[in-house]
């Protein structure tokens, strides 16, 4: 199953508006709420990494990623400390360079935040595109554990604080919806996608929750992708 699958019914034809609103409608609150808040908490990175930790905690833990494996036992506090957070800190020590630089570079774009991805150059997207993958294979030495490569690991790590780039992929998707194992290549095939169904549809992805929870192309674009998995 390729990512045309996404947006896109058996035939080629747009999923309607309506129909990606009941996805969205239908989708975990849990997830909803968590994505919002990291929206907003990720706007400005900090160069120590306080943003990095509770934005990665959250997303990990609303991910169920720190019940095994190398988050195992991560968590948050009612008054928002995050427990575990030493290995966090070493995974901000590695990309901390290049999420600052990308994070300064959607501030002074004067770009849409939300719409960051399309607004971008066909080279500039690949240039992006480039530093993405890069920053995943330094992540890996953290997030690989004895069952997983740490692919799922390193997306949902880069979509916490790069939420308006990076898709949060699952092992279900990376197996059998995108089939490869670049997040480069899925951040372009979704790049492509979103395109085409735009220019299709007629309206703008990431104004289909009307909740306003979920803002960013990726977010949404996620919750359909969440949907394609096969199952069985």
């Amino acid at each position: 199953m390729g990512s045309n699958n996404i947006l896109f019914d058996s035939e080629g034809n747009a999923l309607s508006p309506d129909k990606i609103y009941d996805k969205i409608i239908n989708f975990p609150n849990r997830y909803k709420e968590a994505v919002k808040k990291t929206i907003q908490d990720s706007a400005v990175l900090d160069s120590n990494g306080e943003v990095f930790v509770n934005c990665t905690a959250r997303i990990l833990v609303n991910f169920k990623m720190t019940r095994t494996g190398p988050f195992k036992g991560i968590r948050i506090t009612k008054n928002g400390n995050v427990i575990g957070e030493e290995l966090l800190h070493k995974c901000w020590d590695r990309i901390k360079d290049g999420a600052l630089e990308i994070n300064n570079s959607v501030l002074q774009s004067g770009f849409s935040r939300d719409r960051y991805l399309l607004a971008l150059s066909s080279s500039q997207c690949e240039e992006l595109v480039q530093q993405i993958w890069f920053m995943t294979k330094q992540l890996l030495p953290f997030t690989m554990g004895e069952t997983s490569y740490g692919l799922v690991g390193a997306s949902k790590i880069l979509f916490a604080v790069l939420p308006e780039i990076v898709l949060p992929v699952d092992n279900n998707q990376w197996l059998k919806v995108f089939k490869t194992v670049d997040l480069g290549d899925i951040i372009n095939r979704m790049v492509c996608d979103i395109k085409e169904w735009e220019e299709k549809a007629h309206e703008r992805l990431n104004e289909m929750d009307r909740s306003k929870r979920l803002t960013t192309l990726p977010s949404v674009y996620n919750v359909i992708a969440m949907d394609a998995r096969p199952y069985g």
